[in-house]
């Protein structure tokens, strides 16, 4: 049996395919237009840049520096107690002619022992170490005195009773103030010059200054020492 279709409906065939066909075609702009926004929009939002938070800074405050102020004890003014000095030691009067080294041997002593020698003699060493030990012997004091210096030597040969010069080597036996009370000539020993020494502190030998001697009134002795010469040993080696 031959189906024959009619020209009317091929027509409505093609023009329902065609509207069929257009209408997909309009779903098909319509959905991709959508999408495209959609798209656009997650890319917009996604492509900007979130807004960095502002962070307040925040300024430290200045740090008040407090002076400390130290609370300073109150001064106490120490006065300094000073030992109190003893008067200066005036001695035994003596008198103002004599040798300085002779004064202040005076001055401490009563009786001094002066011993005379030459350093360019060899025995003179011998009697001085004698006259030495006597006076030590004796608690007497003690003079060393080199017959060639003029400034010590010089003023006890001027001094002299009766005059004359001083022995070399010898002894001289001095009582304060300053009175000449034993003249010794020669080498002398210990025992002899111990003796002449210990009779003048006693008393029992008398002064022997000639009453015209130039000694004036004793006057207080220097507060300084003088040192004693030492003799010169001229043994040849």
């Amino acid at each position: 049996m031959n189906l024959t279709v009619s020209p009317q409906i091929k027509i409505l065939a093609l023009v329902g395919l065609l509207a069929a066909l257009g209408l997909g075609a309009s779903m098909f702009v319509l959905g991709g237009h959508s999408s495209s926004n959609k798209t656009q929009t997650i890319s917009s939002t996604v492509a900007r840049p979130a807004h960095t938070p502002t962070v307040a800074r925040t300024t430290p405050a200045p740090t008040r520096t407090t002076s400390t102020t130290a609370t300073k004890a109150p001064t106490t003014t120490k006065h300094a107690h000073h030992a109190v000095k003893p008067k200066g030691f005036r001695g035994n009067a003596v008198y103002a002619q004599l040798p300085v080294p002779l004064q202040w041997q005076l001055a401490h002593h009563k009786i001094v022992v002066v011993s005379l020698y030459n350093p360019s003699s060899d025995v003179d060493s011998i009697s001085v170490a004698e006259a030495h030990a006597g006076a030590q012997d004796a608690g007497a004091g003690f003079l060393l005195v080199n017959v060639l210096d003029n400034k010590v030597a010089g003023i006890l040969t001027a001094l002299l009773p009766n005059g004359g010069l001083l022995p070399d080597p010898g002894v001289l036996i001095y009582k304060a103030p300053g009175d000449v009370v034993m003249r010794l000539d020669g080498f002398n020993d210990r025992d002899a010059v111990a003796q002449a020494a210990t009779d003048a502190m006693q008393g029992e030998i008398e002064p022997t200054t000639d009453p015209t001697s130039t000694l004036s009134a004793p006057v207080t002795t220097p507060s300084e020492p003088v040192a004693s010469p030492t003799p010169t040993d001229t043994t040849a080696g």
